[in-house]
């Protein structure tokens, strides 16, 4: 009876046939270069990586799986591989994923430390720890969030739960949320993670998503599933809405929302055209920008305010609002400001924050 054979090949593309000709251009990653592991995988840009298959084993339901399977005979002799593949005892598995991917995955696999923030892998180099002749000073051009959801997607596939467990805490940035909470919130509603969709959700409510002019909002929208979609729509107008009905309640804002004689005079009738006009001013706003910061002025629960100096007082409505006087002329003002601006601040920050 003939033994089990002692390798594995698997060539799925001519492309990867290629890649092991003798022609001397396959290059091991440094960091996973070791003789000793028997598994090699090649990324598709030609970076190679030596593995123990007990690591891999215990890292991803799928090699464990694949290393239960019986294995075929090598396709092809001995001689029609690089000298950097052993046939006789190395399981050589060609995959589609890049060297920036595959580099990151495997050092979280195999417990290597990662300097990088998530927020700067899309700076990450792959030959970090390369010899000058991996050529260290090549980086990826893709956003973090390219990077970070595509070491998602490819520890979903191989089912590893390792690095879906560590990035999902790294996504716990303020960073993160402050460059792109929408695709932030897009990742983590893929994977069901509510804590960081309910996070990711609250900081784009900074973002104005109607603006037409940003390319990259609308195209994390139009990758969003309905659902999710329609989580955040529903958050905005829920905000809106309460917003609307908070300004409009007269036992918050007595003068505005009745008709009452001025209180000074006792003659004159409040006019409240000013107030309307302010209020109408200050929804659409809130619609715009539903965190409610470019209103107060200043962040709202330590969320946005970057930009937002002076709030709703350097707006011309405000200034109308706050300077109306009494119609028959008693000099008196007719809303005091700093209690108006208080509850104004009271109706934002009561405003509801989960989806």
């Amino acid at each position: 009876m003939a033994s089990a054979p002692e390798t594995t090949i698997i060539l799925p593309s001519k492309a990867s046939r290629a890649r092991l000709l003798v022609d001397q251009k396959c290059r091991y990653h440094p960091s996973f270069a070791s003789t000793a592991a028997h598994v090699v995988l090649s990324a598709s840009d030609g970076i190679m990586y030596r593995m123990h298959s007990y690591t891999l084993r215990m890292a991803s339901g799928f090699f464990r799986d694949m290393f239960t399977l019986p294995q075929p005979s090598p396709p092809h002799p001995k001689e029609f591989y690089s000298q950097n593949i052993d046939v006789g005892r190395d399981v050589f598995v060609s995959t589609y994923v890049s060297s920036h991917i595959l580099t990151l995955f495997l050092m979280l696999i195999s417990g290597m430390p990662i300097n990088t923030p998530l927020h700067e892998w899309g700076e990450f180099s792959p030959y970090t720890s390369c010899s000058d002749s991996c050529n260290p000073n090549e980086v990826s051009s893709h956003s973090c969030f390219d990077i970070i959801d595509r070491v998602l997607r490819l520890a979903e596939n191989w089912d590893a739960p390792g690095p879906l467990s560590y990035i999902r805490l790294g996504l716990r940035s303020t960073e993160l949320a402050k460059r792109d909470p929408l695709r932030l919130f897009s990742i983590a509603s893929h994977f069901g993670w509510e804590y960081e969709r309910n996070w990711a959700a609250q900081h784009s409510l900074m973002i104005d998503i109607s603006s037409l002019s940003d390319s990259d909002t609308q195209n994390t929208l139009e990758g969003m599933s309905s659902k999710d979609l329609l989580r955040l729509l529903k958050l905005r107008h829920r905000r809106k809405e309460e917003f609307r009905a908070y300004l409009d309640d007269p036992d918050r804002f007595s003068v505005g929302n009745s008709n009452i004689l001025c209180a000074q005079c006792h003659e004159g009738r409040v006019d409240n055209e000013t107030w309307k006009i302010l209020k109408e001013v200050m929804v659409a706003e809130l619609e715009r920008r539903p965190l409610g910061d470019s209103i107060v002025g200043y962040d709202v629960d330590g969320i946005g305010g970057e930009n937002s100096t002076g709030g709703i007082l350097t707006w011309p409505e405000a200034e109308a609002c706050f300077k109306a006087t009494c119609e028959k002329g008693c000099g008196s003002l007719n809303y005091d400001e700093c209690a108006t601006l208080k509850q104004i601040q009271g109706g934002i920050d009561s405003l509801p924050w989960d989806l």
